[in-house]
């Protein structure tokens, strides 16, 4: 009987954590059509909320092709700021965008001038 009575308050404790709070649904959609481009958005009672559009790119061979997708998210922080980010991903890859996120420095001019001196340094890059 100890035993069940131990079972049932550690599934109690798992089943609802008591310093998480409840988080609510205020909308959600989703959209599919026949070729598989899809939509959807969802907003949270706690400030967190997403959209993203998924929009399918055929490739020359049945079954192949890629996946353009943009999309935005946004979050509630722990410091009380809001933080939001676009983005888009395709087969350039990952590509966000946000006023908080770090930006790559502009190339420095002494790259220019060794990619004019020593073009096989670059070799690489014509082989795509």
């Amino acid at each position: 009987m100890k035993l069940v009575a131990l079972f049932a308050v550690v599934a109690a404790a798992v089943a609802a954590p008591q310093d998480q709070p409840q988080v609510n649904i205020i909308s959600q959609t989703f959209e599919q059509d026949e070729q598989g481009n899809y939509k959807y958005a969802y907003e949270l009672d706690n400030g967190q909320k997403a959209d993203q559009e998924g929009r399918v790119q055929p490739g020359p061979e049945p079954e192949t092709g890629s996946i353009d997708v943009q999309g935005s998210y946004a979050f509630l922080a722990d410091d009380g700021n809001t933080y939001s980010v676009s983005y888009r991903a395709n087969e350039g890859g990952y590509q966000p965008e946000a006023d908080f996120l770090p930006v790559a420095p502009s190339q420095i001019p002494e790259y220019a001038q060794l990619r004019q001196e020593h073009p096989e340094l670059f070799w690489a890059e014509t082989q795509q």
